[in-house]
This record gives C-alpha cells, sequence and structure tokens, in this order.
C-alpha cells in the first residue's frame, strides 16, 4: 500500500517524522523494526503491570514513547508518556485506570502500520512477524539499507560490509528502534555494537581493548537492569571518561535526572527524538575533543 495519505489521514505526523529520520524509506525500514518488536514490548507491559512493577513498568512504556514518536504516533506518545509519569510515581491507580486504553491505542497503532506497508489483507497484528513479512515483499522494492538487512525471526542483523572499520560505535539502549536507526547512520564506517541493558554495557567496556576502540558510547538513561547514571558511576569509579567519549541519549524530560547525568564529564546530551543529523555532530564533537 504505501499510500502517505492514508497515515496523515489517520492522524499521523509523518512530516515531523521526516525531520528525524530523513526520507520515506528510512521511516519505512523503521516501521518494520517496530512492528519487529512491539508484540514482545506488549507482552512485558502487560507482565510488569500485571506484577505491579512499577520500575521495569515505567522503562518499557518511556521506551514506547521514544518509538512510537519517531515514527509520528503523536497520541499514543503523549498517552506512554502520561503512563511514564504515572508509574515512576507509583501511581498504581492512575496505571490501572489507563494502561487498558494505552494497550487498545497501540493496537490500532500496530493496524495502521500494517494497513500502510501491506495493505488490510495482511493485517494480523498479534501474529505477525518481521520474517512472515518480508515474504510478502518483492525484495527489489526495498531501499539499499532494507537490503542489507537479513531477518531472522524478530532479531535484526545487518550485513557486514568489506574493509576495515574507522572504530566501534557502542550503544546501550533497550529501544531497538533507536539503536537500529543509530546502526543505520553509521554501520558502513564503523563497528556498531548494540547492548540493551547497562550491565551488558558495564561488561563489555571492562575490557580495555575494546574500549579502546570506541570513538563514541551512546548511553540511554532509562534501561532495564543497570540504569545509565549507574552505567555513568561506574565509569567514573573506574576512570574512563578520560579516554572514553560518552553521550547520554533520553527521552528523559526531568531536569533533575538531566543534572545527575551532566554532573559527569559527558560529552552530550542527546534527546530523543533525534535525527541523523544530531547524531553525526555528537560524534564528531566526540571525535574532535578525543582523537
Amino acid at each position: 500500500m504505501k499510500d502517505v495519505n492514508y497515515l496523515k489521514n489517520m492522524g499521523v505526523d509523518v512530516d515531523k517524522s521526516l525531520e528525524l529520520l530523513g526520507d520515506m524509506n528510512m521511516y519505512n525500514e523503521v516501521m518494520h523494526d517496530f512492528l519487529g518488536m512491539i508484540e514482545n514490548k506488549v507482552n512485558l507491559l502487560q507482565q510488569y503491570k500485571s506484577k505491579n512493577d512499577m520500575a521495569n513498568y515505567a522503562i518499557e512504556v518511556h521506551s514506547l514513547k521514544s518509538d512510537v514518536r519517531y515514527l509520528g504516533f503523536m497520541a499514543l506518545g503523549d498517552l506512554a508518556y502520561d503512563l511514564e509519569l504515572k508509574s515512576k510515581a507509583n501511581d498504581f491507580s492512575g496505571v490501572d485506570q489507563k494502561h487498558d486504553e494505552l494497550i487498545n491505542k497501540v493496537n490500532e497503532t500496530i493496524n495502521i502500520c500494517n494497513n500502510y506497508l501491506y495493505g488490510e489483507a495482511n493485517n494480523n497484528a498479534q501474529n505477525i512477524s518481521v520474517k512472515e513479512t518480508i515474504k510478502n515483499k518483492d525484495f527489489n522494492d526495498l531501499d539499499p539499507m532494507s537490503q542489507a538487512l537479513i531477518f531472522q525471526d524478530k532479531n535484526i542483523v545487518v550485513e557486514e560490509t568489506a574493509g576495515p572499520k574507522d572504530g566501534v560505535i557502542l550503544i546501550a539502549d533497550d529501544s531497538e528502534i533507536v539503536a537500529n536507526f543509530v546502526r543505520s547512520v553509521f554501520c558502513n564506517k564503523y563497528d556498531v555494537v548494540i547492548c540493551d541493558d547497562g550491565q551488558k554495557t558495564i561488561e563489555l567496556c571492562r575490557d580495555q581493548e575494546f574500549r579502546s576502540k570506541i570513538k563514541a558510547c551512546l548511553i540511554d538513561l532509562n534501561m532495564p537492569n543497570v540504569n545509565g547514571l549507574q552505567v555513568l558511576e561506574d565509569f567514573k569509579q573506574n576512570n574512563y571518561f578520560v579516554r572514553l567519549p560518552v553521550i547520554v541519549i533520553s527521552g528523559v524530560e526531568d531536569q533533575e535526572t538531566l543534572a545527575k547525568a551532566r554532573s559527569y564529564p559527558i560529552i552530550e546530551i542527546l534527546q530523543k527524538p533525534f535525527n541523523e543529523r544530531d547524531i553525526k555532530y555528537c560524534l564528531e564533537k566526540c571525535l574532535a575533543l578525543y582523537f
């Protein structure tokens, strides 16, 4: 289908998304990523809500907020942000009142995405997988970046390009959409390594040889297990900041949390949603200051 007017008629702010993603090829790729991860995210939200686990619920709904704003689903993003604030405040009643509305809105969003990409005949939001949906497309219709993707169930692997790379970009973010977007920007020139939680980031950076190859370390503040501030504290305790350039990427709007991040010797705080120009500028700043 791929009728942009359909998206706009459904209230999707495509123009705002294109300010971030650049063109419709990238937009379509991000939407593919969204469909590949959203079922798992909904399951986690249901699980955490049933257990009244507000800490993890807040992390997941925060990630959802960032992802859908990239695609221009602003109403869903605003609802997710409202639930993020309620869960961070341990407002169980407030979360309970709006959780079902959130899930219904997510399902509406999935339907819109499927209708846009594949048409109504393939609109099966709960069962469709990335591996299945790629079969519905003509490979030659894909943009060059999408052609470089190998779809294996719900995991996306970028084929390695020939020739040596200029170092490593390390991304610590549990949002697949954000991580894949950053990877698409830099994978031709750098080895891009993705961690979906803070503990994995800490463990990777304990390897001095690996750490010496990092040209930029992008750390999200909201991550499961170990959050971004805890990663920054570990880097401080181990004196990594002397040679390790760090950019904080965050959808957090709480000024106190951002002030805590700024208390560490980081290069920049990059607010989500950000575009290709923003992330390239931050990398250039890292290279200018450290290399």
